[in-house]
Formats: structure tokens, sequence, C-alpha cells
């Protein structure tokens, strides 16, 4: 509890800190307001959403060095944290923002209702279009994943889309920087058309999951052998900077 006290001020300072730390640990509130943002930000407490809350806001993860980024690509959106941070820091983005679970995503609409540069899309990342299965494994909120669906009528069902599909949907050019935190699904995504996407894509932030599913390093490793990607660390995600952009 004291450090998220420590970690309000050191970062918002009294006058924003505060009130954050209030509302989040004694008050409970659903919603938090942060500066520079227009609007509040809602999660659900007592859950995995704060511990994102602080990678994101506290710890700054996806804070990323790329100049004027005008295409971001957020695949698995949550709740919308990000998003946001992407867009605060970003002003000049618009930011495409998927996300396949149900209640994630009515948060990350709530969430980016006041901000039309972020787009919600109600879709899993995946290695076609179609229908996939999201399933709940015990990872949490944050840790739905999802597998092919034979059945587009289970009440679990959803929609799937393809880097591909997307910059053919937005008639997009580039991607100036693509955060991926799929839980697993990377494996699919890096094991087709990658020779599609990856040459626009100037920046890749990706947390991998091989503890979720084996084979996701070995995935997206092998797909970006292929070009000149520069590699660094930042919190839980590998950062990659495409050197020929």
């Amino acid at each position: 509890m004291f450090q998220f006290f420590f970690l309000c001020l050191k970062k918002f300072g009294w006058t924003y800190g505060l009130p954050i730390y209030l509302r989040v640990k004694v008050v409970k509130s659903k919603k938090i307001f942060l500066p520079g943002l227009n609007q509040p930000i809602y999660y659900r407490p007592n859950t995995a959403d704060i511990d994102t809350f602080r990678e994101i806001f506290f710890r700054e993860e996806y804070a990323v060095s790329v100049t004027n980024p005008i295409v971001i690509i957020d695949a698995g959106a949550n709740i919308g944290f990000t998003s946001l941070f992407f867009a605060k820091q970003h002003p000049s983005a618009t930011i495409f923002s998927l996300e396949p679970d149900k209640e994630n995503f009515n948060y990350l609409k709530r969430n980016s209702i006041n901000t039309p540069r972020i787009k919600p899309i109600q879709a899993a990342l995946w290695n076609k279009e179609g229908t996939i299965e999201v399933v709940d494994k015990g990872y949490g909120v944050r840790g739905y994943i999802v597998e092919d669906s034979p059945s587009i009528n289970s009440p679990t069902s959803m929609n799937s889309t393809t880097l591909v599909a997307l910059i053919q949907r937005y008639n997009l050019t580039a991607i100036d920087i693509l955060k991926i935190d799929i839980e697993g699904s990377e494996k699919e995504v890096f094991s087709v058309e990658t020779d599609k996407w990856l040459p626009l894509t100037k920046c890749l932030i990706i947390e991998l999951h091989d503890r979720m599913k084996s084979g996701c390093s070995q995935a997206v490793f092998s797909a970006l052998a292929n070009y000149n990607f520069e590699c660094s660390i930042r919190g839980e995600n590998l950062v990659f900077i495409n050197q020929d952009l």
C-alpha cells in the first residue's frame, strides 16, 4: 500500500498523486483522474488492472523513442490504459486498439470515448480472419488467450483479424509503433505473412508468453531475423527498432 503511495507522489506530485492514491487504495473508486487526460479512467478495483496501471503510468514501459508517430496498433489493448498512454504521449497518432474480450472491450470503449484518435476494434490479432474462442486458463483478466473456434455460435467466440487485413482495411502505408501483448497468440501472428507487415513496422514492442504457449519466442525471432531490427529490453517487453526506416 505504501509503495503505491510513494509511487503516486513521485510520479504525479501531491496535487494529483494523493487523490489517485486515495481513490485506488482507500475509497476503492472505479475511476481515476490523471493529469493530461480529458476524462476519468475506468477500471476494476482490486484486480490486475492496478498492476497494469503501474506498468503503464508509473514505470512507463511503453515510452519509446519514435519521432512523431502517426499510426499505432495496440494489439491486446485490454481496458485501454496503453492506448490512452500512447494518445497522451503522441498527440498526432491514430491508435487502432484491438481487444477480443467483451468485458475488457466495453471498458476500452468507455475509456476512449473522449479520445476519437483511439479506434477500438473488438477482435483478436491472429493468423487469419475468422472466429476464435476466448479461453480463461487461470491467468486472470489480463491473461485470456485465444484458440481457433469451430463455431460462430459459441458464447465465447468472436472475430479474429490479421495485420495484413488491418493494413488493407485502413489503407495503412506504415506502422510507426506496433504493440503486441496477446497472451501467446504471437506464435500464430509471427508464423504467417510477416513479409507483408514487418518491413512497414518502425517500432515493435512485444511481451513474449512462452510460459503460456511453447514456441512464441522462436516464431518471433525467426521472423525478425530477416530484417534489420535492433533489440532492447524495457520492463517485461522487448523493443525492436527497424534500422531501415
